[in-house]
């Protein structure tokens, strides 16, 4: 005959039971609480029935010898769960658990051993889970480790104390940024720094959304006066300053700052007079502030002739 295994399922809210509650307030409430537990246990093999069996003189006797507890204190717990409706009478040989059933689990040995297997399975595949992640964390780390080392290959530890670097900006001059050579020992006597033209000639700074500076060398401002020669390119790069510094959440990025420029220069390359205007022939007229009179020479030959 195959075996069956049997448990008790204990609420969440046993203890907050009204009835049971009651039952704790009672002088020996506690034992009390203990026997019907004991009861439950001891009826879920029986369909939550227990029975008595003229052993002892009375059912009391019975059941306190059955569950080693004191007569009388079994008696008080079955009056007061008879009272509150936990137990019933059938005869005078059986008694009920009414909540019993609810409250006991139970499988076959069949069951029992699927779910053995089952628990072993979910077990090995939590196993292998685990190792991944473990291996995979042990791989980022090395990771990261290895992308410090690279970071800090070239950077003095005296340097690399946590305190904020200044942010460096990019400009036309990129390729003649501040290098830095630091010695084997990387003590601050064997730093050398070389300052390129990107920091030492620079016309002006401007503002980007990052936060940085786009550094426009005295060199480019050269070429695009080279480019746009009917524009005061000076000063144009002075309002572009102004107009980033008025509009902050229309600043561009390092990569559009260079289009940025070249787009407001040829703007205003396109809004200056042309050559062979008519303001052109007006200026290439004018003689220390005089306006310079034209002549038709044949006519004025002419009338001299008639004289």
């Amino acid at each position: 005959m195959a075996k069956r295994y049997y448990w008790l399922k204990l609420p969440d809210g046993f203890f907050r039971q009204k009835a049971i509650k009651k039952l704790r307030k009672i002088a020996g409430g506690d034992t009390y609480t203990i026997i019907y537990l004991k009861m439950l246990l001891a009826a879920m093999k029986q369909d939550g029935k227990l029975y008595f069996e003229g052993v002892e003189d009375t059912f009391y006797e019975e059941l306190a010898l059955d569950l080693d507890e004191e007569a009388e204190n079994v008696r008080v717990t079955v009056m007061f769960l008879i009272q509150q409706n936990l137990m019933q009478l059938v005869d005078e040989t059986e008694y009920s658990l009414t909540e019993c059933s609810k409250m006991t689990g139970s499988e076959g040995t069949g069951a029992e051993r699927m779910r053995r297997l089952r628990d072993k399975k979910t077990s090995q595949c939590d196993t292998d889970v685990t190792e991944r992640l473990h291996i995979g964390d042990v791989e980022i780390e090395k990771e990261i480790e290895i992308d410090k080392e690279k970071d800090n290959k070239y950077i003095c530890p005296e340097m690399n104390s946590g305190q904020p670097q200044p942010k460096v900006g990019t400009g036309p001059a990129a390729e003649s940024r501040t290098k830095v050579e630091i010695g084997p020992s990387c003590s601050q006597a064997e730093l050398k720094v070389e300052i390129g033209p990107a920091q030492a000639d620079v016309f002006i700074k401007l503002p980007m959304n990052d936060g940085t500076d786009y550094l426009v060398t005295k060199d480019y401002v050269q070429k695009l006066k080279e480019l746009y020669p009917a524009v005061d390119v000076e000063q144009e790069l002075r309002n572009m300053w102004g107009w980033l510094d008025s509009n902050p959440k229309n600043r561009k990025t390092p990569k559009g700052m260079k289009r940025f420029i070249t787009g407001w220069i040829a703007r205003e390359q396109d809004r200056a007079p042309r050559v062979g205007s008519k303001q052109n022939k007006a200026a290439q007229n004018r003689f220390n502030n005089f306006d310079q009179r034209e002549y038709d020479f044949e006519k004025l030959e002419k009338d001299l002739l008639q004289v």
